[in-house]
C-alpha cells in the first residue's frame, strides 16, 4: 500500500481515500485478486453485507438510511481492473508495484503508467457512498467486476441472483455533464485462412505504411480514419503490376483498436527495390486533409531482418523478414485470395442510428499476423442493434469463407438499446437541472458498456452510465480532474438523494 498520500487535503475526501488506496494496490486486468480481497475487507471493516464471486466480482450492499426505507433501490456499478500500461523507461513492476501519483494543473497522473481513473474512481466513489451512514440514499448496492478491460468477464459471469435492485448506475464514463443511456453489442471475429507456399531465389523489401491517426474502433469510427492494414493491402495490390510477390504482411496491436501502422515483406523483380512513388501520390491525394501524416517506405531486408524505421526501431506490429535470397512467398493462388480478402473486408460505419451523429453498426479490421502456413485477421464488429450486429457477421463470415478462410467469434457481448421511458434517466437530469439550471447531454455511445451485459441479464434493469472528466485514458498520458471529481460526486448525491 502507498504510504505517502498526496491527495490529503481534497475533497471529497473519502474518495480520494479510497482513490489512493487503490493505486497502492496492483490491479491490471487478470490481475485483480489483491484488490478483490481488498475490497471484501473494506465491507467486513465496516459491517456492510458482501458477496466476493468465484470470478472475483464483489457485490457489497448498504441498507436505505432513514426516510428512504420505501425509495426504489440503486446499484452503483464499476469495474475493478485498469489497463497496466507504462513507458517503456518506467522501472515500475505493474504486476507487483503501487502507482507513483502526481498532481500537475489540476489533474491528477500517474508518472510513467496509466493512472486507472477508468475505472478506479468508480469504485472510489462507491466505497464512500457506502461506508458513510451520514450520506442519504435508498437501498444501494456496489458492483465491482472484474476484467472488464479484456472482455467484460466479470459481467459475465455475475450470478443476476447476486442484484434485487432494478435502476443502476454505472461510472465508467470520462465525460462529465453528460448521461450515457444506450452503447453497441460488439464480438470480435478471428479469420484463418491456410498458407501456401513456394521458394524463390530474389531479394526481400519491407514495406510500410504508417503515420495515420489509428485510434478506438468505437468512439472513432465515424472520423473517417484510414485502417493501414487495409491500406497497406491496397498497396501491395497495386504493386503487383510491377512482380512483387507477397512473403508476409503484419500490422495492428488490438482487435478494437484502428491499426495505424502495417508492414510486408514482398520480394521485387530482378532484384530491384519497388517503386511507391506513384502509388504514394495517389494515397496521399486521396487522403488529403484526412491523413496527411501517411508515411510509405521501402527497405532492402539483410541478414537481420527487416527494418522499416532510419533507427531500426519497428512500428507496432511489423513484420519480421529473414535474409535474402531463397525467399518463401505465397503461392499465386494463396496471395491472391488473401488479398482479395482484405481489399474486400468491409470497414468503418456501415449503417447510421436514427440518433444525430450516432453510428449503429460498424466493424474494425484491428489485427493481421502472418505465420509460415497461416494468415489470422481479426475483425471487431459492433451495433447498437443486435440483429444488425449479426448481419454483418454473417457479411463477413461468408466473405470469409467464399475466400478460403475459416471464421470464428469470441468476446461477444450485447448491446444496450436506448429506451424512449427511463425512470433512473429522468432522476439524474431532474438532479442535474437542479444543480446547474440546465438540461445536461444524453446520448448513445457506439463503444461498449457492461451495461449491456447487466440488462441482457437482467431485462428489467433500468440504468444509465455517468463519471468524471478522463482524458487519454489507456495511455501513459492518463489525467484525472480533480475538480470533475469533486462535480460528479456532488451530482451523484444529488440523485441518490432525489425523491421519486
Amino acid at each position: 500500500m502507498m504510504s505517502d498520500r498526496i491527495l490529503s487535503g481534497y475533497e471529497p475526501a473519502n474518495v480520494w481515500k479510497y482513490f489512493e488506496e487503490i493505486c497502492g494496490i496492483p490491479h491490471g486486468s487478470s490481475n485483480i485478486r489483491a484488490i478483490s480481497d481488498w475490497l471484501a475487507a473494506t465491507a467486513r471493516e465496516h459491517g456492510l453485507k458482501y458477496v466476493q464471486e468465484p470470478c472475483g466480482n464483489v457485490i457489497i450492499y448498504a441498507d436505505a438510511t432513514p426516510g428512504y426505507e420505501n425509495e426504489p433501490a440503486i446499484a452503483l456499478q464499476g469495474h475493478m481492473d485498469m489497463v497496466a500500461v507504462k513507458d517503456p523507461d518506467c522501472d515500475i513492476d505493474m504486476e507487483k508495484d503501487g502507482l507513483s501519483l502526481f498532481i500537475e494543473d489540476g489533474f491528477l497522473g500517474a508518472r510513467g503508467t496509466t493512472l486507472g481513473g477508468d475505472d478506479g474512481i468508480a469504485i472510489a466513489y462507491g466505497l464512500a457512498i457506502l461506508t458513510d451512514p451520514s450520506i442519504p440514499h435508498p437501498a444501494l448496492t456496489l458492483v465491482a467486476t472484474v476484467n472488464e478491460e479484456t472482455g467484460m468477464d466479470g459481467a459475465i459471469a455475475m450470478d443476476p441472483a447476486v442484484l434485487s435492485a432494478r435502476r443502476l448506475i454505472n461510472l465508467d464514463s470520462e465525460d462529465e455533464g453528460e448521461f450515457i443511456a444506450g452503447c453497441a453489442g460488439g464480438a470480435t471475429l478471428r479469420l484463418r485462412m491456410p498458407l501456401t507456399r513456394c521458394g524463390e531465389d530474389a531479394e526481400l523489401y519491407e514495406i510500410t505504411l504508417d503515420g495515420l491517426q489509428g485510434g478506438h474502433s468505437g468512439s472513432e469510427i465515424d472520423k473517417n480514419r484510414s485502417n493501414a492494414i487495409l491500406l497497406l493491402a491496397r498497396v501491395i495490390r497495386d504493386l503487383k503490376k510491377q512482380g512483387v510477390k507477397l512473403v508476409s504482411i503484419n500490422g495492428g496491436t488490438k482487435d478494437n483498436a484502428i491499426p495505424n501502422a502495417a508492414a510486408a515483406v514482398v520480394t521485387a523483380a530482378g532484384g530491384k527495390a519497388p517503386d511507391i512513388t506513384a502509388v504514394t501520390a495517389e494515397l496521399k491525394n486521396a487522403l488529403a486533409g484526412k491523413e496527411d501524416g501517411l508515411r510509405i517506405t521501402v527497405k532492402k531486408c539483410d541478414g537481420k531482418g527487416c527494418l522499416a524505421e532510419e533507427n531500426g526501431r519497428q512500428p507496432d506490429g511489423a513484420a519480421q523478414g529473414g535474409a535474402a535470397g531463397n525467399a518463401s512467398v505465397l503461392t499465386a493462388e494463396c496471395e491472391e485470395k488473401l488479398l482479395n480478402l482484405l481489399n474486400l473486408l468491409p470497414y468503418g460505419p456501415a449503417a447510421m442510428s436514427t440518433l444525430p451523429g450516432l453510428v449503429e453498426t460498424s466493424d474494425n479490421v484491428g489485427i493481421i499476423s502472418v505465420t509460415d502456413n497461416l494468415a489470422e485477421i481479426a475483425v471487431s464488429v459492433r451495433s447498437l442493434i443486435e440483429s444488425e450486429k449479426q448481419r454483418l457477421i454473417d457479411q463477413i463470415s461468408l466473405l470469409a469463407e467464399l475466400l478460403g478462410a475459416s471464421v470464428s467469434r469470441n468476446s461477444e457481448y450485447p448491446g444496450w438499446q436506448y429506451r424512449t421511458e427511463s425512470p433512473i434517466r429522468d432522476k439524474a437530469v431532474g438532479a442535474f437541472a437542479d444543480l446547474y439550471g440546465c438540461e445536461p447531454k444524453v446520448r448513445a455511445i457506439h463503444a461498449g458498456l457492461e451495461c449491456g451485459l447487466l440488462i441482457d441479464k437482467i431485462p428489467d434493469l433500468d440504468a444509465i452510465s455517468m463519471g468524471p472528466q478522463m482524458h487519454d485514458v489507456h495511455t501513459t498520458k492518463e489525467r484525472l480532474s480533480i475538480e470533475s471529481v469533486r462535480n460528479t460526486w456532488e451530482l451523484l448525491l444529488h440523485i441518490l438523494a432525489k425523491k421519486d
